[in-house]
């Protein structure tokens, strides 16, 4: 199916033959799943989670805007945010009183002390400001980017980029 076969196929669908929707779903559907679970690491979750992805593409289909990005990546990106979701629910949640002992949990019993203070004081030079304050919150309190775009009243998307850029900083200093 080309470019143009496939916005027609989309055309036809929203128009309200819906059985179109099959030839994107056995188009993507293997692609999807492998991507799912290669970011889920368990084939079951990468399947279900690829099939939640194409029930919300579906439901959706409506606000695709061809030209601001092919239905591949648009399914796609739908599916990664869907898999961070899934990682988040089944992720820990380690309240702000037990830092330490969590931190004790996840870090190396062969790193000293000395490390452990290092790497917080590193943590708390980060610029801005808010970077160690994400940072503490994702890794040590275990909240998820929504809760952490809620609290700075801004986009999940906004929130990656300031973990990339902390996380940047902080292996500069680390090297």
């Amino acid at each position: 199916m080309s470019m143009m076969e496939e916005k027609d196929c989309i055309a036809q669908i929203l128009s309200g033959d819906t059985e179109q929707y099959r030839e994107l779903v056995d188009r993507y559907q293997t692609g999807l799943i492998i991507h799912c679970e290669n970011i889920l690491k368990d084939r079951q979750d990468g399947e279900d989670v690829a099939q939640e992805a194409f029930i919300k593409a579906y439901k959706n289909l409506s606000s695709f805007e061809a030209e601001k990005a092919s239905f591949s990546t648009w399914l796609y990106r739908i599916a990664t945010n869907l898999c961070i979701d899934t990682l988040r629910k089944n992720k820990r949640k380690v309240h702000v009183k037990d830092i330490e002992s969590h931190l004790e949990a996840v870090l190396p019993k062969h790193i000293e002390q000395e490390e452990i203070e290092h790497i917080r004081k590193l943590v708390a030079e980060l610029e801005p400001p808010k970077y160690a304050e994400i940072i503490k919150a994702y890794f040590w309190e275990g909240k998820s980017y929504q809760e952490l775009a809620d609290t700075y009243e801004t986009s999940t998307g906004t929130i990656g980029t300031w973990m990339s850029r902390a996380k940047l900083q902080l292996k500069e200093k680390l090297v």
